[in-house]
């Protein structure tokens, strides 16, 4: 009974800590700026961590394994050069001396355009933060569903809990529970990676000197066939520029508000440049593995293959794996929205005496409460992600007529 009980004690352990985590960064007083950026005291390994913890979401994980089995080197290309899209971040930080007391990028908008560009770009960071929560308590609904059998436990019941839980140390703790967290949650995941690659490799059974001849049998792991000036070479190439461009983000920018200056944050992207290559590289590992041990695979059964083959009690570990990663995407979306609502929408439109912190936060945490609570419920009323999104832009268009 202990055995079979095993991996549902691990996750419990896990969301335990996290819970104790949130806790004890959750009892601070705090003024508003501390609880949007914290006290810009933040050790660079501390914000190195929370960088690449809001940077990787669980679906990154399942769709860069599923996508490397199933299209082969140009792949692996693009997600070895994808990651610079952080040095650019790092790049820009050095000239952002004069924003570094700012709380959102929303804010540095409104300091240039004014007060209408910076609402604009308030109302843009919530629905996109609102899409990527959602998303993430989906992916993180459809791992535990893949590697819990119901006869040990709902999949729900750990979702439901695991949401409330991040909602729960984002509302109280701010940016500093979210970012203590957001360590233990790359931590976890960055080991486990890693270890998964390990065991596919096990299951292949075959040394790397076999390996390497064997995938370049295959037409999608020949250099030759990479850079061929065709349709799919320009279409990766666009994609690695849209991939580049879209790692400025909110939540991504406001860890350079969060350094204590342009120097660390420049130290902060660079640091997770090479550390967001190594992940790539352990994730795209696992795929090739998956390929060299069963290339007949389609792209739906990957990760069917992958939890068949790996012993039964890292089955908890990968479900752990997956719940940091959706868990530390959504807690920074979340502090997001709340920072965009009371200080960007509510300030904006705040006419008379200047807010007071008390009113601010009140306003912060009740936003991430509500966004928290919708999202969730969101997510279990729209399996289909694609539709989620077309939804957005169906309301986006009906507002602009």
């Amino acid at each position: 009974m202990i055995y079979f009980n095993m991996p549902l004690y691990i996750v419990a352990v896990f969301l335990g800590l996290t819970f104790l985590m949130g806790i004890y960064f959750s009892r601070k007083k705090t003024t508003f700026q501390e609880y949007a950026i914290g006290n810009k005291q933040f050790a660079t390994a501390t914000l190195v961590a929370t960088v690449l913890a809001t940077l990787y979401g669980g679906g990154g994980l399942m769709r860069d394994v599923q996508v490397t089995h199933q299209i082969g080197l140009p792949w692996i290309v693009l997600g070895i050069l994808e990651p610079f899209g952080l040095w650019i971040i790092g790049t820009l930080a050095l000239r952002m001396g004069p924003f570094m007391q700012h709380l959102s990028m929303a804010e540095t908008i409104g300091s240039i355009y004014g007060k209408y560009p910076r609402i604009t770009a308030a109302l843009v960071n919530i629905c996109s933060s609102i899409v990527s929560i959602t998303i993430q308590i989906n992916v993180m609904s459809k791992a535990i569903n893949m590697c819990f059998t119901p006869t040990w436990i709902d999949y729900r019941v750990i979702t439901i809990s695991s949401t409330l839980l991040l909602i729960f140390y984002s509302t109280f703790g701010g940016v500093r529970a979210i970012t203590y967290t957001d360590v233990l949650q790359f931590l976890t995941f960055s080991i486990i990676i890693p270890l998964l690659a390990w065991f596919i490799f096990i299951k292949v059974g075959s040394p790397i000197s076999e390996i390497v001849p064997m995938l370049h049998s295959y037409p999608k792991f020949q250099f030759n066939n990479l850079f061929q000036f065709n349709s799919e070479l320009v279409g990766m190439v666009l994609l690695l520029i849209s991939c580049l461009i879209s790692y400025i983000q909110p939540s991504l920018i406001q860890r350079v508000y969060m350094s204590s200056s342009p120097i660390q944050a420049r130290k902060v992207f660079s640091y997770a440049t090479l550390f967001n290559c190594i992940i790539a590289f352990f994730i795209s590992l696992t795929g090739i593995f998956v390929l060299a041990a069963a290339p007949e695979l389609s792209t739906e059964d990957v990760w069917e293959y992958i939890i068949i083959h790996i012993p039964p009690l890292f089955k908890a570990f990968l479900t752990i794996s997956f719940l940091a990663m959706t868990m530390s995407t959504a807690d920074s979306n979340l502090n997001v929205c709340a920072i965009v609502v009371s200080h960007d929408i509510a300030r904006s439109l705040h006419k008379g005496e200047k807010m007071s912190d008390a009113y601010q936060l009140k306003i912060a945490r009740s936003t991430t409460f509500v966004i928290g609570i919708l999202a969730m419920l969101l997510a279990f009323r729209c399996k289909d992600l694609l539709t989620l999104m077309f939804c957005f832009s169906a309301h986006r268009q009906e507002d602009n007529q």
